[in-house]
């Protein structure tokens, strides 16, 4: 009788040990993130489980998916000013200082791009109407060549034209090609266009899952409800806007309207754009800053835009001026200098279009 009670005992102790042992199996030690580059770990462990639970790890088409809450989503399209970047809703990381190339000829644009890649900068917007995509893909190719990056730290934005959003699919390989890319970082609808929009936009989609794009958005939509349209329509939120933004124009409607999409401001005519420069440059309020700081007007007002959260793309093809702007996180505005900017707001546009 005794040895059956020790036997007996024995196999309770055993029980007890296997069942300890599935419960430690069972613990998530760390999450397993999905990101747009493959499949990433986050490195956690022993996250309390109160804050495990509003993110699941579940199989999904194949591979390892991370649900993340909606406030941590949002959080997400913060600006981080010491590294330069914002990560977009699509996944992916954007740098929130470029050089823009509108009005550029071709090999304007090729010295423009390769100077500022050269100087830092790993932004480069371009658009198909500009007629100089080829000298952009040129400069980035120079750059590339001579060592100063290579092609995952550039992030190339270009534009699909009105004309060509009947044909989506054609424009978006032209500009492939052009550009001399096998994909683009980011594509974007050059203007509102209702009854043609929306098939250009999904036409973009439909190239973010063939992996020519990576990210896409839209450009000169003015008003949430001709936002909402497109949206509403299509299944990719965009990653992006880009309007004209500055310190008379600060978009602040659209801006609080993007936030529920965690879409991200990009300026465009940041300085004012062209003809304008200078009504910018010689307010009382920016030239102040400006004194005050040691830096130039133009270098006050991208700062401002960063500290804003605008992505800013100052266009140039002066060598010494790309520099300068690119000359920006050495210093930061103060709350009452951010203050006095807000207050310059005048909801004026310089440009018709």
């Amino acid at each position: 009788m005794k040895r059956i009670s020790m036997i007996l005992l024995f196999l309770v102790l055993c029980f007890a040990i296997s069942a300890c042992g599935q419960e430690d199996d069972n613990r998530t030690d760390h999450v397993v993130e999905s990101t747009a580059d493959g499949v990433q770990d986050d490195s956690r462990t022993n996250e309390p489980e109160e804050n495990v639970k509003d993110e699941t790890v579940q199989e999904a088409d194949g591979g390892i998916q991370n649900e993340r809450s909606n406030v941590e989503a949002s959080e997400g399209q913060v600006f981080d000013l010491e590294a330069g970047t914002v990560m977009l809703n699509s996944g992916y990381e954007m740098p929130i200082l470029g050089i823009g190339t509108f009005r550029l000829s071709q090999s304007e644009a090729e010295d423009s791009v390769y100077w500022a890649l050269r100087d830092g900068y790993r932004l480069i917007d371009t658009a198909r109407i500009y007629g100089n995509e080829s000298g952009v893909g040129k400069g980035i190719q120079r750059a590339i060549d001579e060592g100063f990056v290579t092609r995952e730290e550039v992030f190339v934005t270009t534009k699909m034209w009105t004309d060509d959003y009947g044909n989506g699919a054609a424009a978006i390989d032209a500009s492939l090609e052009r550009l001399g890319l096998n994909y683009i970082d980011l594509m974007i609808l050059h203007h509102s266009a209702p009854g043609s929009d929306v098939e250009a936009y999904q036409a973009m989609e439909k190239a973010v899952e063939d992996g020519k794009l990576r990210s896409i958005g839209l450009s000169n939509y003015y008003t949430p409800e001709d936002f909402d349209r497109l949206v509403n329509a299509t299944s990719i939120t965009p990653a992006l806007l880009q309007n004209e933004t500055h310190p008379y124009y600060q978009s602040m409607e659209m801006k609080e309207h993007l936030q529920q999409y965690g879409t991200v401001m990009e300026s465009w005519f940041p300085l004012g754009g062209r003809g304008n420069t200078q009504t910018l440059f010689n307010d009382e309020t920016i030239s102040g800053i400006a004194a005050d700081h040691g830096k130039t007007s133009a270098q006050v007002i991208l700062r401002w835009h960063l500290q804003a959260g605008n992505i800013a793309i100052p266009g140039s093809s002066n060598e010494a001026h790309i520099q300068e702007n690119y000359e920006i996180f050495d210093f930061e505005l103060k709350d009452d200098e951010m203050e006095r900017m807000s207050a310059l707001n005048r909801n004026e546009r310089f440009a018709s279009y």
